[in-house]
């Protein structure tokens, strides 16, 4: 085998990341829907989560943001998704992380607080999962898969307590990258990082669903035609800011938003878990939000963390006034 298989479906934002970041590397692969006949073959991959990348030696991995790493050291300069300046590749792997685990949480939200998001969203991931399904099969399921989420709503914090939370951070996100992408194209250069296509792949979800796509329409529309564009950017050459010193207002807008919601909520969530506490309640932009703790999080934290310790000293002075200015600083301090 000399190509990628990415076994996934069009609606899991993390799949599309994947295909995303292949097409713009060129990497030779192809985008298998998860169809029923394709359940058995990933039934022993663990953790079993959307996408399954089947590598050309035949091995199959999960998880997005490590695929995509793995993929850097399998393919070192080739159209790298990772500015070429460590502190530049710090900060957009904290933007990424915040896409993948923070809106991520708004895109839950928006899709399972409505009955009409709730069907429609449900609906699409089923109908991609089972396209052979009759239509009154098709309905049983839904509403199968609606009750499932539902019920996985305070577990990851999409509550109607902490809906407000969510919907500021969306909004507040939304006009930062449409008033963006009218004059720049990417956070870090002419060309896409890893922290573009983790935004894009969220948001691309979000643009077909009811509440969460009407509101891009309104109030973003040239961000979604951004999205369109970033779905595919195989014929995309272009360079990377120079220095962090040199990074757009929008890329410290973006920023100043991981250090509003998203770090916080980590921090909150490790000393909770540290604790042996099963739930923890942080403040958000003013808010209290509170939800269980989740093992994945704390990783998540963990791995940020190792990124900043592992720049040189230079390095580190470099980012920090930058990490200082949007609020980013405390939560990397030695």
């Amino acid at each position: 085998m000399d190509a990628y298989r990415i076994i996934g479906i069009e609606s899991s934002p993390y799949a599309v990341k994947v295909r995303a970041v292949m097409r713009y590397r060129h990497l030779p692969h192809r985008w298998i829907a998860r169809m029923p006949q394709f359940f058995t073959e990933t039934a022993d991959v663990r953790p079993l989560i959307m996408p399954v990348v089947q590598f050309p030696d035949g091995t199959y991995h999960t998880d997005s943001t490590p695929i995509i790493y793995r993929l850097e050291d399998l393919h070192p300069g080739q159209r790298s998704v990772l500015p070429d300046i460590p502190a530049l590749a710090f900060v957009a792997a904290l933007i990424e992380d915040f896409a993948d685990e923070w809106v991520t949480k708004a895109l839950f939200n928006y899709r399972f607080s409505s009955a009409a998001d709730q069907q429609a969203g449900a609906a699409w991931v089923m109908d991609d999962a089972y396209p052979d399904l009759a239509h009154e099969e098709l309905a049983h399921v839904v509403t199968s898969f609606i009750e499932r989420q539902v019920k996985r709503m305070p577990l990851v914090g999409c509550t109607p307590e902490n809906a407000p939370v969510l919907t500021e951070s969306y909004l507040a996100l939304l006009g930062v990258l449409e008033q963006f992408v009218a004059t720049d194209r990417f956070l870090f250069g002419s060309r896409p990082s890893i922290a573009d296509f983790g935004l894009y792949a969220q948001l691309k979800t979000m643009a077909t669903d009811p509440t969460a796509g009407e509101l891009m329409r309104e109030r973003a529309p040239r961000l979604r035609r951004w999205i369109g564009r970033t779905d595919d950017t195989s014929g995309v050459d272009g360079e990377w800011r120079a220095d962090v010193s040199s990074l757009p207002p929008a890329t410290l807008a973006v920023l100043e938003l991981c250090g509003r919601y998203y770090l916080p909520l980590l921090e909150a969530n490790a000393a909770a878990m540290d604790a042996g506490e099963g739930e923890f309640s942080v403040t958000l932009n003013g808010r209290e939000f509170r939800q269980s703790v989740f093992r994945y999080h704390k990783k998540c934290f963990a791995f940020l963390r190792s990124r900043y310790d592992n720049l040189s000293a230079s390095e580190r002075a470099s980012v920090q006034p930058l990490l200082e200015q949007t609020q980013c600083a405390a939560y990397f301090a030695t």
